[in-house]
């Protein structure tokens, strides 16, 4: 019903053939700028790195009492609450996120060959004694120091019950969790402070803009890039492999059954961004029926990411539940492509969009 909406409603806002289309000015444009930084952007990395933080000092604790149910418990909510953290940022690749491959460290997703379980595995096999430094410079142990490795040591009656066997293995494993909290609240830090702090944080080189970016433009268009990336990944890898296979563990938080409130947290990072900057953007500008139209189209998918049936692990192989998640990946894509045809022209950046890299 919203998906027929959004498309028959789009076509009555195109303007005739040959008529000029004002867009903002570069003045305009730092403004819509700054205000997705210091609405979205900041606190979004704020909020990651506090539930970093809080994850480290669960994992920490959980390091002195593996067998303890309660620390368990305890390191668990704390990584449910930094992915979700986590996913309020995550479209953001750009930046600090680029810097000493943090993005990937954190969490490397899709791992169709299962790479970090392989590597995983490996290095508790041979107790790694290097894994356990907190070095969050290195390039090196991407797969075995992130959210990823952190799902497979916490979640699941084996993982819980090698944790608790008090052997030399479940010491490895307490001792490596702690080490991936750390290295996890280390670079949620560092990119929290390439982003706000030191001679050159990297809000002010979106908002003035300088280097990388030109103009006001460009970097108007790595914000939107990233707005659109993150419905793009509900609307597309997120949930396809899962929905064409009804395989729960093609979905990306499987193990910990957080993969529904993942959708919904991606969904409302990106209205933030429109919220914060692109809608009043564009109402100042004149075209506040686009900005409706698209405020809209937000609101509708996250009608569908709240009504989705939790845990939706357990959901695909039932059809009247499955029928919520397609619905959500339909009201995603609607939106997705509604911002890609309908924003890029009123803003006056160009409309191609990067294709997103694997992770």
């Amino acid at each position: 019903m919203h998906r027929r909406m959004l498309i028959v409603a789009a076509p009555a806002l195109l303007l005739a053939p040959g008529v000029a289309l004002a867009v903002p000015d570069d003045a305009a444009l730092r403004a819509l700028n700054r205000a997705v930084v210091e609405t979205a952007v900041l606190p979004g990395y704020r909020a990651f790195a506090a539930a970093a933080t809080s994850f480290a000092a669960n994992l920490a604790a959980l390091a002195k009492a593996p067998a303890e149910a309660t620390a368990l418990q305890a390191a668990r909510q704390g990584w449910g609450e930094a992915m979700l953290a986590w996913q309020g940022v995550r479209h953001l690749r750009f930046g600090p996120a680029e810097l000493f491959s943090r993005h990937q460290r954190v969490q490397i997703w899709p791992d169709p060959q299962d790479t970090v379980g392989r590597d995983l595995g490996e290095a508790i096999a041979r107790r790694d004694a290097a894994l356990l430094e907190v070095r969050p410079e290195s390039l090196s142990n991407i797969t075995t120091l992130g959210l990823p490795a952190a799902e497979r040591l916490l979640f699941g009656d084996a993982a819980a019950l090698r944790l608790a066997a008090g052997d030399a293995e479940a010491a490895y494993r307490a001792a490596l969790l702690g080490a991936v909290g750390a290295t996890l609240a280390a670079i949620a830090r560092d990119m929290l402070e390439g982003w706000s702090t030191g001679p050159n944080p990297y809000a002010a080189v979106i908002v003035e803009p300088r280097a990388p970016y030109a103009s006001p433009k460009e970097a108007t268009l790595e914000l939107f890039r990233a707005m659109h990336g993150a419905l793009e990944g509900v609307a597309g890898r997120k949930l396809s492999e899962a929905l064409s296979s009804g395989q729960p563990q093609r979905l990306e938080s499987w193990r910990a059954e957080l993969s529904g409130r993942e959708l919904a947290a991606n969904v409302a990072a990106a209205r933030a961004m429109f919220r914060g900057g692109f809608g009043p953007a564009l109402e100042k500008d004149g075209q506040g029926e686009l900005a409706t139209l698209l405020s809209r189209a937000f609101e509708s998918a996250a009608a569908a990411a709240e009504a989705l049936p939790l845990p939706i692990e357990h959901a695909l192989a039932d059809p009247e539940r499955r029928g919520r998640i397609m619905a959500l990946q339909a009201q995603a894509t609607a939106l997705r492509d509604l911002l890609a045809e309908r924003l890029p022209p009123a803003l006056g950046i160009p409309s191609a969009v990067a294709p997103l890299e694997a992770n």
